[in-house]
Order: structure tokens, then sequence, then C-alpha cells
């Protein structure tokens, strides 16, 4: 749609990347707002959230580093300037990278982490569906074609040639389903803090819904008729969404057994 947000010569400020910026801006503003209102130490959860923006960039650049190291021997300021937060496996790596080093700081700053993680769950969802418009602008993560009224076609070159986005077929606008999910879920898990739902409940309900999501979208990517299939049952993007919903599942049941212990 909209993959270049601003111009100079040969100079490009991509959408992406100005939405990526606005996206970490916004996540850990909420996430600090919501440790003020609830009496957790907002210094501590700004810090983890700037930890997890660096993380993920960091991450990204090194997956894509270590994916192509001979064209980052013969040119690495090419690599290095590639749009990897879109792309490939570098941004899941960039994530996991980011959960490790935010957990591990949160244990080691003494801060209660399942409500901490739980508090950040809003903030998480919500850069998630700006990143999703993002996503949508560059033409990263596509959706399959489709005869749908709804249906966009993609015309630039330049998102053609940055993401593989085809040129002139309808295509489900998979990224705007995501973050019409993500944004309402992000509002929910407000609503859960506010109503002062337990910390378990509110990361268990991130979890489960957000990984139902998922794996709901995956059959309507344009990547999903050549994923690789696990078991011959479902591909690595649908598996990992399922071990998201099972790890909210768990949140829930944990929270529980805690209750009717306590109650007992």
């Amino acid at each position: 749609m909209y993959p270049r947000f601003l111009q100079f010569g040969a100079f490009v400020i991509s959408t992406y990347g100005v939405l990526a910026v606005v996206a970490a801006l916004c996540g850990i503003a909420l996430w600090t707002g919501i440790a003020r209102r609830t009496g957790m130490n907002a210094e501590k959860m700004q810090n983890a959230g700037l930890l997890a923006v660096v993380c993920v960039v960091a991450g990204a650049r090194l997956a894509v580093v270590v994916a192509n190291w001979r064209g980052f021997l013969e040119a690495p300021l090419l690599v290095l300037g590639a749009g990897t937060l879109a792309s490939g496996s570098a941004a899941p790596f960039g994530v996991l990278l980011a959960v490790v080093a935010v957990i591990a700081y949160l244990i080691l700053a003494r801060v209660p982490l399942v409500p901490a993680l739980s508090a950040a769950a809003p903030a998480v969802m919500l850069a998630l569906a700006i990143l999703d418009v993002g996503d949508f602008a560059a033409g990263s993560h596509y959706g399959a074609p489709t005869a749908l009224r709804w249906g966009v076609t993609y015309s630039s070159r330049f998102a053609a040639r940055t993401t593989g986005v085809p040129l002139g077929v309808a295509v489900h606008p998979v990224q705007i389903y995501a973050a019409i999910g993500h944004f309402a879920l992000a509002a929910a898990l407000v609503m859960m803090l506010r109503h002062q739902f337990q910390p378990a409940e509110v990361l268990g309900t991130a979890l489960f819904t957000d990984g139902l999501l998922r794996f709901l979208l995956a059959p309507l990517s344009g990547a999903y008729a050549d994923a690789p299939v696990l078991f011959h049952v479902v591909t690595s993007a649908q598996a990992l969404a399922m071990l998201m919903v099972i790890m909210g599942g768990a949140c829930w049941l944990g929270h529980g057994k805690q209750a009717a212990v306590h109650h007992a």
C-alpha cells in the first residue's frame, strides 16, 4: 500500500520503520502507565520495555547476519540495512531474545514476574496491532489470494522488491484482520486489569486469545501453502499458536487451583 513514508532521493524512510517506533513508544507508555496504576515500579517497567526493544532489533539483525553471513562479509551495511523486522525468521528470533532478556531482568530486579508480565500483556498487544498496520503498509506477511470484495491489490514495485508481495493480485488483508484482533485484545486486557482480574487470568487470556487468533489467521497467509507441515497436521506457525493456547490455559488452570487451595 504505502511502503515508503518519506523519500529523499535514494534515501527512504519506510512506513514500517516509522510505525515500529510508534509501536515501541506506545507499548512502553502503556506498560509504565499500568504499572503506576497498579502500584508497581514504573521505572523498572520502562527499563524492561526499552530492553525488549533493543533485543528485538539486535536479535533480528543478528539472525539476518547469521543467515546471510557471506553477503555480510561482502557488503555489511547492505545486510544490516535490510528490513529485517518484517522478514523470515529474523523477527521471531528477536522476540525470543527479548522475552528471555526481559524475564531475566525482572527476576534480577526483584519484580514480581506474573504481575509484571500481565501488565505488559495489553502493551504488547497494542504494539503488535500497530506493527500489523505497518506490515499492511509494507506488504509484508501478505495474505493468500482472494475473490472477496475487500481483497487488496498491491501495486508498489518497492514493496514487491522488499517483501515479495505479488503485484496485481487481490489478497486477503490478513494484516488488518490481525490488527483488529490485537487492538480488541489490548482493550479487553486493559478492562480486565481495571476490574482487578488476577494477573494470571490476564496473562492467560492474552496468550490463549493471541494464540487462537494466530492459528485461525494462518490459513489466510500467503505463505501458508508453501509452509513446512509438522507431522502432516499443522504448520510451524500453527504449532506455535497452539503452544500459546496451551500456555494460556495453563495460566488459568494454575490460578484456579491456587484459588481453590486458598479458599480451602
